[in-house]
């Protein structure tokens, strides 16, 4: 009769401890960027700053101006918008972005505020040009 030489014990936890690591991983890898949370940060953010510009600026220049999108890259955001005319809305909504920063860091909770910067978006511009060439 031949007895095993060697910690057969310990061969057993180590096949346990192996199917239980195996268990445990995921089977499903995401992509970095891939996911809920950041369309839904991305569209609170929007609707929180065209709350901001509605209610609370009272910048004249800021009239009729509308967050249409955000964009979320690292530590900035991109928020496009729409306005009615080009006067001066650049300059007045750069001038608003720390009061607008402040007040998100307020109302959301996050644990770090992107910079905000402003783009017109070019829908809505070639849009414009387009319907001044029709009248």
């Amino acid at each position: 009769m031949c007895v095993p030489m060697g910690n057969s014990r310990r061969d057993e936890y180590e096949t346990v401890k192996r199917t239980r690591t195996k268990k445990r991983t995921r089977t499903r890898e995401r992509e970095p960027g891939d996911g809920g949370r950041l369309l839904r940060l991305q569209e609170l953010i929007r609707e929180e700053v065209n709350f901001l510009l509605r209610s609370e600026i009272r910048d004249p220049r800021l009239d009729g101006v509308e967050i249409t999108m955000v964009e979320l890259q690292g530590e900035c955001a991109r928020l496009w918008f729409t306005a009615n005319t080009d006067e001066d809305r650049m300059e007045a909504l750069d001038r608003a972005a720390g009061y607008l920063r402040s007040q998100l860091a307020d109302s959301l909770g996050l644990k770090r505020t992107p910079e905000l910067r402003f783009r017109r978006d070019p829908a809505t511009r070639v849009f414009g040009q387009d319907s001044k060439e029709i009248d």
